[in-house]
């Protein structure tokens, strides 16, 4: 009885490590043939880029190095347009002032969500670059009439003023023997006085 229970068992159990490989085989075939495929999205389009990592794409690469000096290294290697991924996602760069031209004012509408991530904070899914489909819509009937030719024009006074400043306050910092400047905090009194000028002047 006890050898018939232990050869049963023995049994039960080998066809469990063999469903086990099996499972674990199906596993990785199906993501190995995922993966392939979702990484080969660019290269099926004949647009070059960056050899994605399965699983990470092209992310690891700006976080391991500055992003700035990657997708500078990538425009050389691959030029004016080229394809990279987030991890799965396909994600094209352009780099040619007609093309991003076309795109951003006289395709726009094609164009409207970027690659900012979703938010669901009241205030901050409120804001143009981060509104999806028909909020940005909304938001960008709302804040096209600010930037009108027109008004542009008086704008442009003022951030002249403004960067007048701005110059006056960092020729002083020079001349009183100042070596070295906080860029951040004088930047962003900059940018703060452009708004604030533009804004309420």
């Amino acid at each position: 009885m006890t050898l018939v229970l232990g050869s049963v068992l023995g049994e039960i159990s080998q066809i469990y490590e063999w469903c086990l490989i099996g499972l674990i085989a199906a596993v990785l075939a199906y993501y190995h043939f995922t993966w392939k495929s979702a990484l080969s999205y660019w290269k099926n389009r004949n647009i070059s880029g960056p050899k994605p990592i399965p699983i990470y794409g092209n992310f690891l690469s700006p976080v391991l190095k500055a992003r700035p000096d990657v997708e500078m290294e990538w425009y050389k290697k691959y030029g004016r347009l080229f394809g990279v991924f987030t991890f799965e996602k396909p994600g094209l760069t352009v780099a040619d002032p007609e093309l991003v031209k076309q795109i951003l004012v006289k395709d726009f509408n094609a164009f409207r969500n970027r690659r900012t991530p979703v938010t669901r904070h009241s205030v901050f899914s409120k804001i143009m670059f981060s509104a999806r489909d028909d909020d940005w819509k909304r938001v960008r009937a709302i804040a096209s009439p600010t930037f009108t030719s027109g008004k542009m024009r008086k704008m442009y006074a003022l951030i002249n003023h403004c960067c007048k400043d701005f110059l006056n306050n960092l020729d002083k910092d020079v001349s009183n023997g100042m070596n070295e400047v906080e860029l951040k905090q004088l930047m962003g009194a900059y940018t703060m006085d452009v708004i604030a000028s533009c804004a309420f002047a």
